[in-house]
């Protein structure tokens, strides 16, 4: 399950998703991203940053998303 909000309706470029997983191993967990999508998208990858405190190899401890 996904919700998206969008804390400044005149800014649809920056919104916050929440993930609920339904099954896996971090069913019953809720995580908060926060992304930033630049004007120059498609040619610059958005922003992202995890907002909740998780161990993943990918994620380092401040919340960046390392791809």
């Amino acid at each position: 399950t996904c919700k998206v909000n969008f804390p400044d309706p005149n800014k649809l470029h920056y919104f916050q998703l929440t993930v609920i997983p339904d099954e896996c191993y971090y069913q019953g967990g809720k995580f908060q991203f926060e992304i930033e999508v630049p004007d120059a998208y498609n040619m610059v990858p958005p922003k992202v940053k995890c907002l909740t405190r998780i161990w993943h190899p990918n994620i380092t401890e401040t919340g960046e998303i390392c791809l």
